[in-house]
């Protein structure tokens, strides 16, 4: 009896080895360009650190953050654009992923080749794309405003104007993913129960937020999730069309700490800034889980 025990641990024993192996290299990956990393921020938020020396200055970054008012300011823009890209990301990635559900099977697998496309393609190609169509001298707003007899519009030099034109073009690239992810939870709902909503005398719209709703919630609270997570570090969109522009306007988070590290060599300060990002992140996606989440299982 010993034996054949032995025998069948040590096979055990070999095949979790094996799935271990299998891991390493993303495991190594994990812990080179992300924990590392993150321990390392931690650490440097407590020094100050410039091309010339470091010192030790324990929270003193962290006091000066919260008296500066460009800081302030940063966290102020990044959740103003995150609430007019984050709901209009879900809400635009719903509509489109319902329109297309409606549609033939061809049309349907073309539309989400092309949404799949346009989320692998580089922000910074589709933001120069942006700035070039928005260039009030030559581009292509200019042209139509010409054609229509109107007056050219520095789009992006205006204050009311730049934050909201921000967050729907950082929606632009936003909604690619989504829309994906609703088509794929939207087609795995039996059509049983669309078919006894409809003899209930149910409308198409009360099918969809009595039945399509409800079953794709936990696809819902997972692009909720990375869409704030993501969003909140917006930074190429801001960085490339508009500098942080007009007048501090669309200085977001993340480019403070572009700012602060290579162009003021404020290593630590910048650091600082990263750990706040994280802790505002973590606070929101916690806040945001504990809302969507339920006992209700579909």
């Amino acid at each position: 009896m010993l034996l054949p025990l032995m025998g069948r641990q040590m096979k055990k024993t070999k095949s979790n080895i094996i799935c271990y192996l299998f891991l390493l290299p993303w495991l190594a990956f994990l812990v080179v360009f992300t924990i590392y990393p993150f321990v390392y921020g931690i650490v440097m938020s407590l020094f100050n650190v410039t091309y010339k020396a470091r010192s030790f200055v324990g929270l003193t970054n962290f006091t000066e953050l919260f008296h500066d008012k460009m800081f302030l300011n940063a966290i102020h823009v990044t959740l103003k654009m995150c609430v007019i890209i984050i709901p209009g990301t879900i809400v635009v990635s719903l509509w489109i992923a319902r329109v297309v559900q409606d549609r033939c099977k061809l049309l349907q697998h073309s539309a989400k080749l092309v949404f799949y496309v346009t989320s692998i393609v580089s922000q910074v190609a589709l933001a120069i794309a942006w700035k070039f169509m928005f260039n009030p001298a030559y581009g292509l707003c200019a042209s139509i405003s010409d054609l229509l007899g109107l007056p050219r519009l520095d789009w992006f030099g205006k204050d009311t104007l730049v934050i909201p034109l921000v967050s729907v073009l950082v929606m632009t690239f936003s909604i690619s993913q989504p829309i994906v992810l609703f088509s794929a939870a939207m087609d795995s709902i039996p059509r049983d129960y669309y078919e006894v909503a409809e003899l209930e005398g149910a409308t198409r719209a009360k099918q969809f937020f009595s039945v399509t709703l409800p079953l794709i919630r936990p696809t819902l609270a997972f692009v909720a999730i990375t869409a704030t997570i993501a969003n909140l570090q917006v930074f190429v969109v801001p960085y490339l069309l508009t500098g942080g522009g007009p007048n501090y306007k669309t200085t977001t988070i993340l480019y403070m700490v572009y700012r602060n590290a290579f162009e003021f060599g404020r290593y630590g300060y910048a650091s600082a800034m990263g750990i706040v990002l994280f802790a505002i992140i973590a606070v929101l996606v916690f806040f945001q889980y504990q809302v969507t989440n339920s006992s209700e299982q579909y």
